[in-house]
């Protein structure tokens, strides 16, 4: 069978600006993963920077690996797309969609593209342009949600253009809408957050305590788009994906996320730990409603989910937002499972069940030399290593990161593998992130204890 994996990119990008680091490479596990599956032929289709798929040096893609054809698409709109996969006459393509900034739309142009390769008959594993629309408008989502009865949090639209419709319109003396806007936040419960409804995740979300400060913001130059103003619910973060297709979903236990002094989960300094199993979260109550929110809205593939477990009144999941792509999360389930992300992949294609999952932690370290990253890899519970370095940056905490995900049989040994790494590495780890790890393996160790005496 021919297998394409394919993402596309709607924006400009300079690659001079970014370096990037992979261990393993990504050529190295689609060497392995063709070993494996001899009977099948591999295709990488992407556009630049082809995260998740392919290494890259200065805009150029690595040369393929043995058995496995790279292909850099070069057409920009989605007919031409698909007619440069449909060339390589796949059997099936998996939509291996990235993120991208203003706008996180990416997985509907790849459904787009989709739609056209399933018209010529090839069996597709992405989402309905539809449900990748709905994801990417997070208004649209929140109304979705609410239509179908899922926990959500309040909140309340706000349109720019009518919310600023007077500076256009001098015949107007009085802003309704802004007034019925400014009175139905009133009625909101403290504290609030503010974000883009077409943002990438909590990129530029604002967290205030009090209306009037959620007022003063909505009409300062700061508010330059539509936004969302939502109730803050209190409680732990998670995220966790769905895998699968339509009559075949597995969701993925949740791993709990760190979160920053205003209460929210900031992609460049979360820490991520899991997987979450004990009843005292509520599990199998999570696993159907997000087994029937895959199947409400016709998901297929990867869908990663942010949540929120209130304790308040029993305890009660609360879904803040929905992304059908790949994320951190597909690379941290890839290794929690001692897969690489390109066999997950293919798993989901082939309908086979994921596998056992050890537990696993996502922590960030400063950028680190090439003498430390080798270092690192000679560490046998260390899985994957990603760096980062942004050669354009203005401000020393826009120059990058180092992420890496390590895994133990069970949160005690992940614990001391978290002691040992900041042994080894006393000058490069940042406490901050060491100690965020910390806290979340104590909550998880005492979740089981709990669990284990009721």
């Amino acid at each position: 069978m021919n297998i394409v994996f394919y993402s596309t990119n709607s924006n400009f990008y300079d690659a001079a600006k970014i370096q990037e680091y992979f261990w393993p490479t990504k050529k190295q596990e689609w060497e392995q993963l063709a070993q494996e599956f001899p009977e099948h032929n591999f295709f990488v289709a992407s556009q630049m920077p082809a995260l998740f798929l392919v290494d890259t040096t200065e805009g150029v893609f690595d040369t393929s690996p043995n058995n496995v054809k790279y292909v850099c698409l070069i057409k920009q709109h989605v007919q031409d797309i698909a007619q440069e996969i449909l060339d390589l006459h796949p059997d099936a393509a998996f939509s291996a969609s990235f993120w991208v900034t203003p706008y996180d739309w990416l997985p509907l142009q790849d459904a787009l593209v989709a739609q056209i390769l399933a018209e010529h008959g090839v069996k597709t594993v992405c989402p309905s342009a539809d449900s990748a629309f709905s994801a990417f408008d997070k208004w649209q989502t929140h109304l979705l949600l609410e239509k179908h009865g899922f926990s959500i949090p309040n909140a309340v639209y706000v349109h720019h253009e009518l919310f600023w419709c007077e500076r256009g319109n001098k015949e107007i003396k009085t802003n309704v809408y802004k007034d019925y806007v400014l009175s139905a936040i009133q009625k909101l419960k403290l504290p609030l957050i503010i974000k883009d409804t077409v943002g990438l995740s909590s990129y530029g979300a604002e967290v205030v305590p009090t209306y009037k400060a959620a007022a003063g913001f909505l009409q300062s130059h700061k508010n330059s788009s539509d936004r969302i103003v939502e109730e803050y619910v209190s409680g732990f973060q998670f995220g966790t994906e769905i895998h699968g297709t339509p009559g075949s979903y597995t969701v993925m236990p949740p791993f709990m996320f760190s979160v920053n002094q205003y209460g929210i989960t900031s992609p460049k300094q979360s820490v991520k730990a899991g997987p979450v199993t004990s009843d005292c979260f509520k599990i199998a109550e999570l696993n159907d409603m997000l087994v029937r929110l895959a199947e409400e809205l016709g998901f297929s593939g990867i869908v990663q989910v942010d949540l929120v477990f209130s304790p308040e009144n029993g305890g009660k999941w609360y879904i803040l937002e929905i992304n059908p792509r790949l994320s951190g999360m597909s690379e941290l389930y890839a290794r929690a499972q001692g897969l690489s992300l390109c066999k997950m992949l293919l798993k989901i294609v082939l309908g086979q069940p994921s596998e056992k999952l050890d537990c696993a932690c996502n922590i960030k370290f400063p950028l680190l030399s090439v003498h430390q990253l080798a270092e690192l890899h000679e560490l046998p519970f260390v899985k994957y290593i990603h760096q980062i370095h942004n050669l354009a940056a203005r401000q020393k905490r826009e120059t990058g990161y180092c992420e890496l995900i390590f895994t133990g049989k069970n949160f005690v040994a992940l614990e001391e593998n978290l002691n040992r790494l900041e042994s080894c590495f006393p000058d490069a780890v940042e406490p901050a992130f060491i100690q965020k790890a910390r806290e979340l393996m104590g909550i998880l160790k005492e979740s089981i204890c709990k669990n284990q005496n009721p």
